[in-house]
């Protein structure tokens, strides 16, 4: 198991002991290592053996250290088995919608049988819901909200999560099989999607008995909760969170072209299989054939498949079948932006607020990419659960980023992502922030506001002389949290 499977276990069992009324204590310390472990660098599973170096970890004590290595030697833990057993069904889902805790989660299995989303949406939409302790008509509106998104969203995850679960596997697959030769994610991960729905994986191969092996190994990782289905070249798989894999592996003159038929859309994917045989080509998952004698096509890059269907290479972002083969077919895609042609970050944590490194190892990374400026924009107050920085801490903040730009290549700008008070004033005086070179300023809280007073209050921040920027505008989290009620 890795460390997003050991990390979502404490936490469900977290979630389900206070819903069962546990010790506080133990409910804190279960998320506790749940987040610890999802902080980790380094496989837990390396360390789950030793009682010693697992009791190393912040807040790892006994009780702690026997679950995990429950975890690591089973691959599962029985005290969550017993907590599934004895609550209702739904409770872990309910308690993901903003608004819906663990008791009221129990309340409304127990009371009105609600255990999914759409149980939750046509439940406050009868107006059974609002009857529940502690649920007012406007907070019901809320989490219906929210509910709707989740149903919209299906079993979709962010493409931040998405991206993380396919290094995983990727490097485990690396680790298991030293034969894995070239392998990329393809599909909607590939293309960007905001949202996720399976990871498509690509793999050359240089024999049939290679490509076995990798099956073997892929069918066989830590994290597979189910096989749904394998041949000789290829496998599909369901991971213990519920994310559906799959691997298609060819031979090493297929790998582009086998690429370019994986990444884009259905639609996308249909166009060109269209255009290839017009061409008196077969675009497949296993490469690009000759449509006569079916004899592979040896292909070295994305762009040589492309040539030969006489279009211009599409990036992969655009291959959603939006008018991006129209356009190959008559120019290229180079106004396109890339990483390149990013100079700097106007927007960075650390930890002095709630980043995980150190001001100092920020701008190292920001070297590396070569970028040529950041800011330095922590917490403001109010951001209580990000550590924000009260107004000395800002001071001494400011002080910090200006002795370190005397060392370093950067630009190092000061500044600050400041919250928008629930009436619209800000977090810091204007005398503060006149001090500063950048200001950012953000919603964090009262969230549930109607349109006309959320349009307001973000308005009022931008008719501050000190603010420059507005930041993450909806204060949406892609599968997590609705975006607020707002006129742009």
């Amino acid at each position: 198991m890795d460390n997003s499977s050991f990390s979502k276990v404490l936490a469900d069992v977290a979630v389900l002991m206070q819903a069962r009324g546990d010790n506080v204590f133990k409910v804190r310390a279960h998320s506790k290592a749940s987040d610890t472990i999802k902080s980790l660098s380094y496989p837990i599973a390396n360390i789950a053996h030793d009682a010693e170096k697992l009791g190393e970890l912040p807040g790892f004590g006994a009780g702690i250290i026997q679950v995990v290595q429950e975890i690591g030697n089973t691959g599962k833990l029985g005290l969550l088995d017993e907590l599934l057993e004895e609550l209702p069904d739904g409770v872990l889902e309910l308690v993901q919608i903003p608004g819906i805790g663990p008791k009221t989660a129990v309340t409304a299995a127990n009371e009105l049988g609600i255990s999914s989303y759409g149980d939750l949406a046509s439940s406050i939409e009868t107006g059974e819901f609002q009857r529940l302790p502690r649920i007012s008509k406007k907070g019901a509106v809320q989490i219906l909200r929210h509910a709707n998104m989740r149903i919209v969203q299906g079993s979709r995850i962010g493409l931040g999560s998405a991206n993380e679960a396919s290094q995983r596997v990727i490097s485990e697959l690396k680790n298991r099989c030293g034969e894995v030769g070239k392998i990329e994610a393809a599909g909607s991960l590939r293309r960007a999607a905001e949202l996720v729905g399976d990871i498509n994986l690509v793999c050359e191969s240089e024999s049939p008995e290679i490509a076995s092996k990798i099956i073997d190994a892929f069918t066989t990782l830590s994290n597979v909760n189910e096989v749904l289905e394998f041949d000789d070249s290829r496998a599909i798989f369901v991971n213990l969170e519920g994310l559906r894999f799959s691997i298609q592996i060819v031979e090493p003159d297929a790998y582009a072209s086998a690429l370019v038929y994986a990444t884009g859309s259905i639609d996308h994917g249909d166009s060109l299989v269209e255009i290839a045989d017009e061409l008196g080509l077969s675009l497949t998952p296993k490469g690009l054939f000759d449509a006569g004698d079916q004899s592979l096509i040896a292909m070295s890059t994305e762009s040589d498949v492309y040539q030969r269907l006489g279009l211009s290479f599409v990036p992969p972002e655009m291959r959603e079948n939006q008018s991006e083969l129209s356009r190959a077919k008559s120019g290229d895609f180079d106004w396109i932006v890339s990483l390149d042609d990013i100079r700097g970050d106007l927007h960075v944590h650390t930890n002095w607020s709630d980043g995980r490194f150190s001001m100092e190892e920020m701008v190292e990374a920001a070297t590396e990419r070569g970028l040529e400026y950041i800011a330095v924009t922590d917490h403001s107050p109010s951001a209580t659960v990000a550590n924000g920085l009260d107004p000395d801490m800002l001071l001494a903040h400011n002080d910090a980023v200006k002795d370190l730009a005397q060392s370093s290549k950067l630009r190092l700008l000061t500044g600050t992502e400041m919250d928008i008070k629930p009436d619209g004033s800000l977090d810091y005086s204007d005398e503060l922030l006149a001090d500063l070179d950048i200001v950012i300023a953000s919603i964090h809280s009262g969230m549930d506001q109607d349109s006309a007073t959320m349009t307001q209050r973000v308005i009022d921040a931008m008719e501050s002389p000190h603010v420059d920027l507005i930041c993450h505008l909806t204060a949406r989290l892609l599968g997590k949290r609705a975006p607020v009620e707002i006129d742009v």
